[in-house]
């Protein structure tokens, strides 16, 4: 057989963990490959990954192996993505300031002056229990102009994309009767963005109380490049959970005890981060859409000073724990196989 056509058979039987298996099957393989075929076909190639990875796991009677390591697949991919875009933020751009930021308040509100303004360059900061990203915001007082709330926001949405800027969401912020769901006033927001920034942008005005004005947040737009690395960081986090479970499994196989201590200790560990991940994943999902503000970051639940972060730490020690057990348990080796031999029965 020649070597073009083994080189391919070879590197994807890499996925099976190390032993014979793996010279068996490729062996297999090779013979009953047909003459002129230089590699193996997508179907052959994805059955080949299933049942590796799945080999990877050892247990091969046990179907709860499967469903840990696809649970620890999942919340090391997360972990993984998050560490990543937390550093990734380290390199994105800073948020405008001096004449930046100037040009861009006239843009958005011309002619009215900030009665209030608050900045924060922190990359992430703690805000009474909640991890607030990096903002600059500022209100303004209301005017004949911004009490025509339809006019006002339909005028600054054509400022807007003459800047280059599009609108994903426009919606209304004006409180409803309980009975009726009558709006009680006519308070509006959108949330606009372009290549570098996310804009919030409300005009809230209520009649009844002569009450009114302004109120604009400016956030950093999550850069392509830092999107890309997340995702990409996150999908090899999810193989090298499966592979972390798929070692452990196979090292504990025969040391039941052992197993059934890292298996109930993980599986602790993991089910503490499902709230952080749950919201992560739902928060991040809505960024990449351009429908959720990045008013903090998707992994948040993972702070252990933030409002939902408090089971990071026995989340970190439970894993921890039972990784320990996989490696300071020593293997036990399968036991031998009894061969009946003809002709030597007693």
């Amino acid at each position: 057989m020649s070597r073009r056509l083994a080189t391919p058979y070879r590197l994807l039987l890499r996925v099976y963990p190390k032993g014979s298996r793996r010279g068996e099957l490729a062996d297999t393989l090779l013979m009953a490959a047909e003459a002129g075929h230089v590699g193996p076909g997508p179907i052959e190639t994805l059955n080949l990954l299933r049942h590796g990875m799945r080999a990877r796991l050892g247990r091969p009677l046990n179907r709860g192996v499967v469903v840990l390591a696809i649970f620890a697949s999942i919340i090391s991919g997360f972990l993984s993505a998050s560490l990543a875009n937390r550093i990734g933020w380290e390199a994105a751009p800073a948020l405008p300031s001096g004449a930046a930021r100037t040009q861009l308040a006239q843009m958005l509100t011309p002619g009215l002056s900030a009665q209030s303004y608050g900045r924060s360059d922190a990359l992430f900061r703690n805000n009474g229990g909640e991890t607030d990203a990096a903002s600059v915001s500022y209100s303004t007082d209301r005017t004949p102009a911004t009490e025509d709330v339809d006019a006002y926001l339909a005028g600054l949405q054509q400022r807007l994309e003459a800047a280059g800027w599009r609108v994903t969401d426009t919606y209304s912020t004006s409180p409803t009767d309980i009975e009726t769901g009558a709006r009680q006033n006519n308070s509006q927001a959108l949330i606009a963005r372009n290549d570098a920034l996310v804009l919030s942008f409300e005009d809230y005005f209520d009649a009844a109380s002569a009450e009114g004005g302004l109120r604009v947040s400016i956030y950093r737009a999550e850069p392509r490049w830092l999107t890309g690395s997340t995702l990409a960081v996150g999908l090899l986090g999810m193989l090298a959970g499966w592979l972390l479970a798929g070692w452990a499994s196979r090292r504990l196989e025969h040391r039941p005890l052992a197993a059934f201590l890292a298996a109930t200790t993980a599986i602790g560990g993991l089910v503490l981060l499902i709230p952080a991940w749950l919201l992560g994943s739902l928060q991040y999902l809505g960024i990449l859409s351009g429908t959720a503000l990045p008013d903090s970051p998707f992994w948040h639940g993972l702070v252990p000073t933030d409002d939902f972060g408090g089971m990071a730490y026995p989340a970190g020690a439970a894993i921890t724990a039972a990784i320990a057990v996989a490696v300071l348990c020593p293997s036990r080796p399968a036991p031998a196989r009894t061969r009946h031999r003809p002709g030597l029965s007693q």
